[in-house]
């Protein structure tokens, strides 16, 4: 059974008095920015000058913006040793580092963080990690998800069981800033995890021509095949073109062989197909090369510690190791291709069209072996922060120009089923919009398809009790939540 967890309060102001002291807020408090324990009236907010900017049902408080005036009686509103509602500043918060990020040489060759400074962390992107799956038992794993599948056992739970997928998904958006493990180049961005591959590792290519087609149809705009062989097949090849097809990026590593030739998938047309290079910007001995190669992206080399970090130059994220998990370093163009899938979900959640992407990523990297394309590194090194300072400003809108649609969609008819280990929930939105569903401590999970009667189904487990949260958000960007709800056994 579903129920609706709600919560609402009166504010009860009592008169200002215009001769109480001002109270200094602390170094911490965001200047004009109050919380306050009331739902405020019209007519309160206009006395006070505050706007309400959100509310939270559940907690039964407020967040409020107010001008200068606001501002000297934010502590004169009554609070709560006068009989009236609470009242304190918002207060900033700081991310916690992520104790590892220091291991991750790759992170700093890419200077992520300025690339973060110009861009955003991949807001609004999907990344298909279409490889062994991803695990999310771990405590550092990606935040932002939607829904993915699994074509090696025909269900809809893509764990993994192999660690390669889970390792690859990291380095595009493992959870960062929270105080754990390691970060993800792009890590908002959400990861749809296609299995393909079992957990030996083995896979077909008609699974991965199905993971294509499937991310593809399903809304993805980029997809990460760090997969390959030295064949190409029919099947995978029209894959790639139906995906390609549909604007999206695709990207695939050149493989681990050492060849003169790149490997299938990432020799195909329209492929961004993505060598590796190691600490200080140099190929790597096992990097494939040829005249289908693109890009190349750190992939480490584990025969070596050429930073002094008192570690195997590998890339470090956090996977299985076959007794859970634990922060591993890997090697191989399969952990370069992901830096460039990253990079463009970067670029494209900074408001890149999709099809200008392999021409950003491509025309501003950073060549390593002179000018131009060459056969060993493509046209150089991918660097996220040039390809987004290349993107065009937008001109400001005109004054007369008209606002468009600014309401947010409204939902209602929040319901659901649960039996065993599983659980669907169902609602209704007043205009077409995204299907979403935030889960605490899981994240996000839905899909961007825009209609008016939507139904989410998720495995989970039948003993547990979860808190959600439904959003919506129209094709204006106008988004809106109803809950928390929870469910429970």
């Amino acid at each position: 059974m579903i129920v609706a967890l709600v919560a609402c309060s009166t504010s009860g102001l009592t008169e200002l008095d215009p001769a109480l002291p001002l109270l200094d807020p602390g170094p911490d408090a965001i200047d004009g920015e109050f919380i306050i324990e009331a739902k405020l009236t019209d007519e309160e907010m206009e006395q006070l000058g505050l706007v309400r900017v959100a509310w939270n049902k559940v907690l039964g408080m407020g967040l409020y913006q107010g001008d200068g005036e606001a501002s000297a009686l934010q502590f004169q509103l009554g609070g709560s040793a006068r009989g009236g509602p609470r009242v304190e500043p918002n207060r900033v918060r700081a991310l916690s580092a992520d104790p590892y990020r220091s291991l991750q040489w790759n992170f700093d060759v890419l200077d992520v963080e300025a690339a973060w400074a110009l861009g955003g962390r991949g807001e609004g992107a999907t990344v298909a990690v279409i490889d062994s799956g991803v695990s999310l038992i771990g405590e550092d794993a990606p935040a932002h998800r939607v829904a993915g599948w699994d074509f090696v056992d025909g269900d809809g739970d893509p764990s993994d069981e192999n660690g390669h997928g889970t390792h690859v998904a990291g380095t595009i958006a493992q959870a960062t800033d929270n105080g754990r493990g390691v970060a993800g180049v792009a890590p908002n961005a959400d990861i749809m995890a296609v299995r393909v591959m079992d957990a030996s590792g083995s896979g077909s290519a008609w699974d991965v021509a199905e993971g294509i087609t499937f991310a593809a149809d399903g809304g993805a705009d980029v997809l990460n095949l760090s997969i390959g062989s030295a064949s190409s097949t029919s099947v995978e090849s029209a894959a790639v073109a139906h995906a390609v097809g549909l604007g999206v990026v695709v990207v695939a590593a050149s493989g681990n062989s050492g060849a003169k030739t790149v490997d299938y998938p990432a020799a195909y047309p329209g492929v961004l197909a993505v060598g590796a290079t190691r600490v200080g910007d140099t190929l790597a001995p096992y990097s494939n090369t040829g005249s289908a190669l693109d890009l190349v992206a750190p992939g480490g080399d584990l025969n070596r510690d050429s930073n002094g970090d008192g570690y195997a130059d590998g890339v470090l994220q956090e996977t299985l190791d076959g007794r859970g998990t634990a922060y591993l370093f890997f090697e191989g163009t399969s952990m370069a291709s992901p830096h460039v899938a990253a990079a463009a979900a970067l670029l494209i959640g900074a408001g890149a069209d999709r099809a200008s992407v392999p021409g950003l990523l491509t025309g501003n990297a950073r060549n390593l072996l002179g000018t131009g394309w060459d056969k060993s590194t493509g046209w150089g090194r991918v660097d996220p922060v040039a390809a987004l300072e290349a993107l065009p400003t937008a001109p400001p809108p005109a004054d007369d120009a008209p606002a468009g649609d600014t309401s947010a969609p409204v939902i209602s008819g929040v319901d659901g089923w649960r039996s065993g280990s599983t659980l669907i929930v169902w609602w209704t939105t007043n205009e077409p919009t995204g299907s979403w569903i935030e889960f605490d401590g899981y994240g996000t999970f839905g899909d961007g398809a825009l209609v008016t009667s939507h139904e989410l189904s998720f495995t989970i487990a039948s003993t547990s009790t979860y808190v959600f949260t439904v959003l919506a958000e129209d094709a204006a960007g106008n988004a809106s939540e109803d809950g928390p709800w929870s469910s429970s056994p």
